[in-house]
């Protein structure tokens, strides 16, 4: 069932990126990356039917807050089906996520932000507002962690943050490419 959902809007919505869903293994390397101790506001873009969504509930803390970004339907659907008082689920694109949580919830600045969206489907200019805008959103020592299935965005995510890892995970349908960073004094945008 939840392939087929995840098929059936890879076809049909041309902004979901993956025809299969995100792997457990794929789940937990994001999931071992965020710092959890100090993250009490994170926010994620693209969860889809919420497979990272629900792992990074299991690990915040209970006064954390959890902000997730989705513009398709039925994946909202499924997100508010998770029922979690600490998960916010937004309607709206992620490139709008600085000025809704500004001027909707009040927030100048969020501890992690996790991006499952498909860049490489996303306009130039776009993919270039949303990587400057989450790093003028994250506080310093913020995390940004996203995967992704091309090297398309790695020179832009490094023009804005100055430590920049990242690694493949095989484990996953197809292989994907994993990038952490953290936002410092010396990143500029």
């Amino acid at each position: 069932m939840k392939n087929k959902l995840l098929v059936s809007e890879f076809i049909h919505d041309r902004k979901v990126g993956a025809v299969a869903p995100t792997s457990k293994y794929l789940a937990n390397e994001i999931i071992k990356k965020i710092n959890f101790k100090n993250a009490f506001t994170i926010t994620e873009y693209g969860p889809g039917d919420g497979t990272i969504t629900k792992l990074i509930l299991e690990n915040m803390s209970q006064d954390a807050k959890l902000f997730v970004f989705e513009t398709n339907l039925n994946f909202i659907e499924k997100l508010i089906d998770i029922n979690d008082s600490r998960l916010i689920v937004i309607k709206e694109d992620a490139e709008n996520t600085m000025e809704i949580l500004k001027y909707k919830y009040n927030i100048e600045e969020v501890d992690c932000i996790i991006s499952t969206i498909p860049f490489s489907l996303i306009k130039k200019d776009k993919r270039k507002k949303i990587i400057s805008d989450s790093f003028k959103l994250l506080k310093k020592d913020g995390q940004f962690i996203t995967y992704q299935y091309s090297w398309l965005i790695l020179n832009l995510i490094k023009k804005n943050f100055k430590h920049v890892k990242w690694g493949f995970v095989v484990l996953n349908f197809p292989p994907a490419i994993l990038i952490n960073c953290i936002k410092s004094e010396k990143s500029s945008v």
